[in-house]
């Protein structure tokens, strides 16, 4: 029987969410937590998570109030982290990034910096695993690296941020989910026993 891990619930999502904004370092922010994970799920390698769980919660030795309080967020990060690779398993053309949302001119405008942060700090997590994408295919991490790193920034400033921003950010989701397609090939032929299982 192929048991797979319950629906990563808006109940949950919310209380992760309140988790990180007490923690005193490491991750703040749970949109920023979910580009972290998305890179990982849909990376060139499988990280494992002893490697990544100190960036999310700020260093080896991480601050709780006992064991029951630490296995807990450990359970809702790596639930989230399993709802991501289930998402990219089954359904990869429905993903959609959690973005924050602002009031401009009337109608909402999505907040992209935070998650598109977090998708890079997640591939520096494995440098040397994403070269040959930047190498290969530099335009579909333009997106990302526009709202996501100091020299986007920069360049979104030059070319006037508003106008960028209504150019660039529509273009992060189409470009996570031709990355995800650009490394299944990678991942089965290093790892054949890998399917995108989120228990793995």
């Amino acid at each position: 029987m192929n048991l797979r891990p319950p629906p990563f619930t808006d109940d949950q999502f919310e209380k992760l969410a309140a988790w990180l904004e007490r923690r005193p370092a490491g991750i703040f922010d749970i949109v920023e937590l979910e580009g972290l994970l998305t890179a990982l799920v849909i990376g060139p390698n499988a990280v494992h998570p002893s490697l990544w769980l100190p960036k999310v919660w700020g260093g080896k030795n991480p601050k709780f109030k006992d064991l029951t309080e630490l296995n807990h967020f450990i359970a809702l990060v790596m639930g989230l982290h399993n709802d991501l690779a289930l998402i990219f398993d089954q359904a990869p053309d429905q993903f959609e990034p959690t973005f924050h949302e602002s009031q401009g001119a009337g109608r909402p405008i999505q907040i992209v910096d935070e998650w598109c942060f977090g998708f890079l700090k997640g591939m520096r997590l494995d440098a040397a695993g994403w070269k040959p994408l930047k190498r290969e295919q530099p335009q579909l991490l333009k997106p990302i690296e526009l709202f996501g790193s100091k020299a986007g920034w920069r360049e979104l400033d030059a070319g006037g941020a508003a106008k960028m921003h209504r150019l660039w950010s529509p273009k992060i989701t189409p470009s996570v989910r031709a990355i995800h397609a650009y490394w299944i090939p990678h991942r089965l032929l290093k790892h054949p026993e890998f399917s995108g299982d989120p228990l793995h």
